[in-house]
């Protein structure tokens, strides 16, 4: 998994791109991106910030503060979520997989804060 990746908003005022190697791929499941994106899971996609680039649209994203060291990054015309930020992970930009252009070859590998998982999802172990 490395090349360039480019991605965009659902209306296209914003297009992004990485290259190189991600750092990770994971499905996220925690509260805080369940609840800003309206979905079980989100999968990230993050990479060292210098390898993030807004191509087009900079001026067109919007920032929300979602927790005290956390923001999350949106199209201010059509609201596709795209990435978040953290000083939890500084130095990293976290893309949403979804905003990609297809075919690509991200893929997940992992769940992050699988202990959030919401026990109504499919993703949730089963209790027998």
């Amino acid at each position: 998994m490395s090349g360039e990746y480019k991605g965009s908003c659902m209306c296209g005022q914003v297009h992004f791109s990485f290259s190189g190697q991600p750092r990770f791929v994971a499905d996220c499941v925690c509260e805080s991106c369940r609840k800003a994106h309206g979905a079980t899971a989100v999968c990230w996609v993050g990479v060292k910030t210098e390898q993030f680039k807004v191509d087009i649209g900079a001026s067109s994203i919007s920032w929300f503060r979602s927790s005290p060291e956390s923001e999350r990054g949106f199209c201010t015309n059509c609201g596709t979520r795209m990435f978040f930020r953290s000083s939890k992970w500084l130095g990293e930009t976290h893309m949403a997989v979804a905003a990609f252009a297809t075919p690509h070859d991200l893929q997940s590998s992992k769940i992050s804060f699988a202990d959030e998982m919401p026990a109504w999802s499919a993703l949730a172990p089963k209790k027998h």
